[in-house]
């Protein structure tokens, strides 16, 4: 008697993951339940246990991305205690290839859903603090240190878009690397009296 295959027993987890891959590269109206079961190798019935509709689904992986953006900041860039390194650190990171860019990117043209809106909205303003902090931290005063943070991150909207748009054909890694010294090195002052 053969042994039956058993039966994959996904988590929520698994089904978030797999929709922000789609709204990485597709955007969020590519989300299909039908679509995710099979690349999943589950029934679509099984998503029922996880989730009570598309959108629920789309708001907790949304809530995921995140987390997950949230602590890698924590983790790359504000665990680094000297302002100056930090902000350095923060160009380079907006210039890897990091899932998490390409989600962004893809939000940014999808705000016409609320759900998504809010969170890119509070995205952004988490981002916008952080840089503002460490501008502060290299003596920027508060007003302009929140227009330097303005600038900061208008320079790294603008690179994902310039990416996106160029359908990764800004790819190779030592461009790339020189590009965000490039920008820390005109958007991180040697001193300042701001």
């Amino acid at each position: 008697m053969k042994n039956s295959p058993k039966r994959k027993s996904l988590n929520p987890a698994d089904w978030e993951l797999a929709t922000l891959n789609v709204i990485a590269h597709q955007g969020v109206s590519a989300v299909a339940v039908e679509n995710l079961a099979k690349e999943l190798g589950v029934t679509k019935g099984s998503f029922y246990w996880h989730f009570a509709n598309r959108k629920d689904l789309i708001v907790s992986a949304l809530k995921r991305w995140q987390e997950d953006d949230r602590a890698v900041i924590k983790e790359k860039i504000w665990s680094i205690p000297d302002p100056h390194e930090r902000l350095k650190a923060w160009f380079s990171l907006s210039a890897e290839p990091l899932q998490s860019h390409l989600i962004y990117a893809t939000l940014l043209a999808d705000r016409q859903h609320d759900f998504v809106a809010k969170v890119l909205k509070e995205v952004t303003l988490e981002r916008l603090a952080y840089l503002q902090k460490s501008y502060q931290g290299i003596g920027y005063e508060e007003a302009s240190a929140k227009q330097q943070a303005l600038l900061a991150y208008s320079v790294y909207v603008g690179y994902l878009h310039m990416a996106k748009t160029l359908h990764g054909k800004f790819k190779d890694s030592e461009n790339i690397e020189n590009y965000a010294q490039y920008v820390a090195s005109q958007l991180i002052p040697h001193s300042t009296n701001h």
